[in-house]
C-alpha cells in the first residue's frame, strides 16, 4: 500500500516515486522541471502534474523531498547538518514547507518536508556541502564498503563510518571542467565528434597517476596536432585525464581500500562505467549501484521521522529498481 511520495528534486531534473511502507517503489515518474527551471517560485505547479492522481487517491500521503529544492534557489532554504550524520539526525532536521497546489486542483494543501544537506570542513580550510547525495548514501545501507563515489557535474566522494553515518566527503568539479574544456578552451579546436576510444581514455587515466593535471591538459592539444590520437578520440583522452586525476586525489584523501573491499559507484550508467573502468586501471575494485537508491533513502528517513501514512490497500505492485 502507498505510504509516501518521495521526491528527488535536483537542479536540472525532478523525479518522484510512490513508495510503500518498506520504501519500495510502486510507481516512478520524472520531468525536466529541475529547481533551476522553476520560474517565480512556482514549485507546487511544477510538482503537481507528477503526483496529482496519487494525492487524489490517497490525500493523506506525506511528501518528502531531497536535493536542490532545499537550497537557497529552492522552495525553502534548509540549513546544512554537520558531519558525521546518521539517518536519525537527518530525520530530526527535516524542514516543512507548505504547498499551495494550483487553483482548482482536486487535492490537499499538503506540507512538503525537505531533507537537509550536509556540510564538512572548517572555516580555516573551507567547507564542502552536499544536497541529495546524503539521501543516496543512506539508501545504500545494505551495501558493503566504506567509500562511495557519485560522479556527475560535481562528483562526490563520500566516506561512511562503521555505524552507517556519513563521515566526511569531498567534491570534485570534474564534470563541469570537462564541459568547459571541451567546449570553451583551445582544446576544443582539435577535437571532433567523439567515438569511444578506450585506448585514449586508459592512457589519460594512467598518465594522471604520475603527472600533475595542470601539465597534462595541454597534451590533449598536442596529441591531436602530432597525431598521437585521432581527433575523435581526444574527448575520451581528456575524460581519462580528468577522471584519473580525480581518482588519484580521492584515494590520497580517503585512503586506498584494502584488497577485496569495493568502492561503490552511484550515478548515470555510462558515466559510472567510466569511473569503474578507471578505478580498475589503478588497481581498485568497484561495483555499480542504481541511482534509484535515493528513494530507498527517502523511505528510511521517513520511517525514522514517523512521516509515513498508513492508507487503504492499493492494487499497485512494487517495481524493481532499475539496473
Amino acid at each position: 500500500m502507498p505510504a509516501l511520495i518521495g521526491i528527488d528534486w535536483g537542479s536540472s531534473n525532478l523525479r518522484v516515486a510512490l513508495l510503500d511502507a518498506q520504501g519500495r517503489v510502486l510507481q516512478r515518474r520524472e520531468s525536466a522541471a529541475g529547481v533551476f527551471t522553476v520560474v517565480g517560485g512556482a514549485f507546487a505547479a511544477a510538482l503537481w502534474p507528477l503526483c496529482a492522481d496519487w494525492l487524489a487517491a490517497h490525500p493523506t500521503l506525506p511528501l518528502l523531498a531531497c536535493g536542490m529544492v532545499g537550497s537557497r534557489q529552492g522552495l525553502v532554504e534548509v540549513p546544512y547538518l554537520a558531519c558525521p550524520a546518521a539517518v536519525g539526525e537527518v530525520a530530526h532536521a527535516l524542514v516543512p514547507a507548505p504547498m499551495s497546489w494550483p487553483q482548482g486542483a482536486a487535492g490537499p494543501h499538503s506540507v512538503l518536508h525537505i531533507v537537509p544537506g550536509l556540510q564538512c570542513g572548517d572555516a580555516l580550510c573551507g567547507h564542502d556541502v552536499i544536497r541529495g547525495e546524503e539521501t543516496q548514501l543512506l539508501g545504500v545501507a545494505d551495501e558493503p564498503g566504506r567509500l562511495f563515489v557519485l560522479p556527475g557535474t560535481h562528483s562526490k566522494w563520500i566516506e561512511r563510518a562503521a555505524g552507517g553515518q556519513v563521515q566526511r566527503f569531498q567534491t570534485f568539479m570534474t564534470g563541469e571542467l570537462f564541459e568547459l574544456l571541451r567546449q570553451h578552451s583551445s582544446l576544443a579546436r582539435v577535437m571532433a565528434e567523439p567515438q569511444w576510444a578506450e585506448v585514449a581514455f586508459d592512457a589519460g587515466v594512467t598518465q594522471a597517476q604520475s603527472e600533475p593535471l595542470e601539465g597534462l591538459l595541454f597534451k590533449v592539444r598536442t596529441a591531436g596536432l602530432m597525431d598521437r590520437f585521432a581527433a575523435t578520440a581526444l574527448q575520451d583522452y581528456l575524460s581519462g585525464l580528468l577522471i584519473g586525476a580525480e581518482i588519484k586525489a580521492g584515494l590520497e584523501r580517503f585512503g586506498r581500500p584494502p584488497s577485496g573491499e569495493l568502492i561503490g559507484v552511484l550515478g548515470q550508467a555510462s558515466l559510472a562505467r567510466r569511473y569503474a573502468r578507471a578505478m580498475a586501471k589503478v588497481g581498485c575494485e568497484s561495483h555499480l549501484i542504481s541511482g534509484d537508491v535515493v528513494f530507498k533513502g527517502l523511505g528510511m528517513i521517513a520511517r525514522a521521522a514517523g512521516l509515513q501514512a498508513e492508507v487503504a490497500p492499493n492494487p499497485i505492485h512494487p517495481l524493481p529498481l532499475s539496473p
